[in-house]
């Protein structure tokens, strides 16, 4: 059963809110002087509120293991590719990024966390937690299910982050706005092995007895967030009215209203399509348990 005290609980709820709040000033107010302090604290509250989460459903013990882990991996992953070229393709983060730890920004750990956990929650929420699931499906098919979702969210920041704010600049340039086709395939290689990795470890040791008791709400949280990341496009487009031009590193002119736009697109029938797939998914599960 899902645990945690209401101090717990009321962390999750608050780590929402106010990432909402942050994010909105970041994305309405880009000139005011708190609006990067704000980008870094929407990432503090993701960051908390999976933190938050996790130990509701896991404890601290099992929490810590997956946090540990997922960002080891990512960090792994990312300076092998600053130095080899593998997985995302070479590739440099600059000054925008924050403090860094060797080649790689502080924040790039707890973003990949926290990212690959509401994508293993939410792919969680597809294939549920019963009995049932209770095998290499669930042990190997969640991580596939995982890293697709994990991947969906890159497919609508990268370009953003990429080519219009240049807080990592690639090499090479690619097709899809200036982010090349190697950046998505070591997104799905990375997310899905860290996901690998917390299924391998919790099979073991029994760490998901939990969902099939966890109340709508639990579940429902975490898309609530993955929602409303995937609505900050949107926002994004409609607080960013006036174009300009902007160059990747292989010399093409992008319109950033273009690479904007298609991150609107893309948010739909990736994050949200995730989202409104895994909360129908455990509503209907739920309501046909109730029911038998």
């Amino acid at each position: 059963m899902v645990s945690g005290g209401k101090a717990v609980q009321a962390t999750t709820i608050a780590a929402l809110a106010l990432w909402i709040a942050f994010t909105a000033i970041s994305i309405l107010a880009p000139a005011a002087p708190m609006a990067r302090t704000a980008s870094f604290m929407a990432i503090a509250m993701l960051f908390l509120f999976a933190i938050a989460h996790s130990i509701r459903r896991l404890g601290a013990r099992r929490s810590l293991v997956l946090l540990v882990s997922g960002t080891v991996i990512a960090n792994i992953y990312e300076n092998l590719s600053i130095s080899t070229g593998f997985p995302f393709g070479f590739y440099h983060h600059t000054a925008a990024s924050g403090p860094w730890l060797l080649q790689v920004p502080i924040i790039v750990g707890p973003i990949f966390y926290s990212l690959c956990y509401l994508a293993w929650t939410l792919g969680t929420m597809i294939l549920g937690t019963g009995p049932r699931t209770r095998s290499a499906l669930r042990v190997f098919g969640l991580p596939v299910i995982g890293a697709f979702i994990a991947t969906g969210w890159d497919l609508c920041s990268d370009p953003i982050g990429a080519t219009i704010a240049r807080s990592w600049v690639y090499a090479h340039s690619g097709a899809y706005y200036g982010v090349p086709l190697s950046n998505y395939l070591g997104w799905f290689l990375c997310t899905w092995t860290i996901i690998q990795v917390w299924t391998l470890y919790l099979d073991k040791a029994q760490g998901e007895d939990a969902g099939t008791t966890a109340p709508l709400s639990y579940w429902y949280q975490a898309s609530a967030l993955w929602t409303a990341m995937g609505l900050q496009y949107p926002l994004l487009l409609l607080a960013s009215p006036a174009s300009r031009t902007v160059t990747d590193t292989g010399g093409w002119a992008w319109r950033s209203g273009d690479i904007i736009e298609a991150a609107v697109i893309m948010s739909i029938y990736t994050m949200l399509a995730a989202a409104v797939t895994a909360t129908l998914a455990v509503t209907v599960r739920r309501d046909a348990t109730t029911r038998a």
